[in-house]
């Protein structure tokens, strides 16, 4: 008798949680608009030197103004650090709006190139 018990609550269990988790359910679900999607391998990354920073607030201050530009995928601001890393999706923001953004916080971006160049 306790088995069966047992076996039958687990059996709503599982039917309960997949209820909940919308597993198992057949309705269209819209998409989250707070869900960043992207097609992967559509990503860009930038590398740029920001200048001004003086602390770790400072790049802690950078970080939250990028996450707040739509298309940031990652970004990697550190201080101290000449190099901060940014990858975004190119069809919904560019390298001019992150350093645009970057500098509205105060301080200052430019892109860093890799400096090898053909002797032709």
């Amino acid at each position: 008798m306790k088995q069966s018990i047992l076996m039958s609550m687990a059996a709503f269990g599982l039917i309960a949680a997949s209820h909940v988790c919308g597993f198992g359910s057949s309705e269209a679900k819209a998409a989250d608009p707070n869900v960043l999607t992207y097609a992967i391998g559509d990503e860009k990354t930038v590398t740029l030197k920001i200048t001004g920073m003086t602390c770790g607030g400072c790049a802690n201050h950078v970080s939250i103004a990028l996450n707040n530009v739509e298309g940031i995928i990652s970004e990697d601001v550190s201080y101290p650090g000449d190099k901060n890393t940014i990858t975004y999706d190119p069809n919904k923001t560019s390298e001019k709006d992150i350093i645009a953004a970057i500098e509205k916080t105060g301080y200052k971006a430019e892109v860093i190139t890799d400096k090898k160049t053909d002797k032709s």
